[in-house]
């Protein structure tokens, strides 16, 4: 189908890693995308404007834009105007068959469908605290960074950590021009964002993949209680 669109031959790469790492499995993938596909999502990402939605509390300050989502909240799997032919190209790839069976190869986690996605965005100022979903232990979490030029040590990327605790950070990535982190959810999957200190845009996009049953709906449905898996 799209194959072209991800380098899959250098997520495969850390396919090891993925299922090696601890406390709980993680990889990181430069040069995710196909480079030519990248810089036309690049353009086209969605400029920061006040349709946004601004997430400002004590714990985290950011803002969001979703695909079509349902009374859940989950995504809808459909053409959305709102968003450029390459967006929507790139879309209908993350929540197909092909895209989904290459994740699981990658990761051998189990999902079987796409429940989650959204644009995510900071600037100066921005951050968030260390936390834990716990939403699952088959809910995978897939960042993909669209920001060029940042530099080695600048705050911004999405961090690892040993527990709910800043000065125990695990990994933290700087490379954030077509690079991706792989997450898998659980009770040790603590992550956050340091606090931006300089005037740039942090730029990334959020997918949630969980397995899917036409009985029992989504993986993760049972804990009501946790909120939707969003980050910065």
């Amino acid at each position: 189908m799209l194959l072209n669109i991800v380098n899959w031959q250098n997520a495969s790469s850390q396919s090891l890693n993925f299922k090696n790492s601890s406390p709980t499995k993680w990889a990181f993938i430069k040069e995710f995308l196909d480079r030519g596909f990248y810089e036309e999502l690049y353009k086209t990402f969605p400029k920061f404007d006040d349709t946004w939605i601004l997430e400002d509390s004590y714990d985290k300050i950011g803002y969001r834009k979703f695909w079509k989502k349902d009374d859940e909240r989950n995504h809808i799997q459909e053409y959305d105007s709102r968003y450029s032919e390459s967006w929507n190209k790139f879309l209908k790839y993350a929540w197909s068959e092909e895209f989904i069976k290459k994740l699981v190869e990658v990761t051998g986690v189990e999902v079987t469908g796409l429940r989650h996605f959204c644009f995510m965005y900071a600037k100066k100022d921005g951050f968030q605290s260390p936390h834990i979903h716990n939403v699952s232990d088959k809910t995978l979490i897939v960042f993909i960074y669209f920001s060029k030029n940042w530099e080695e040590g600048d705050p911004g990327g999405t961090y690892l950590s040993d527990g709910r605790d800043e000065s125990k950070i695990l990994f933290e990535p700087y490379d954030l021009d077509n690079t991706s982190l792989f997450v898998l959810d659980g009770p040790n999957a603590a992550h956050g964002v340091r606090r931006i200190t300089k005037d740039v845009e942090r730029r990334a996009i959020q997918l949630t993949y969980e397995p899917f049953s036409t009985t029992d709906g989504w993986y993760g449905q049972p804990n009501k209680d946790i909120p939707e898996p969003i980050d910065l």
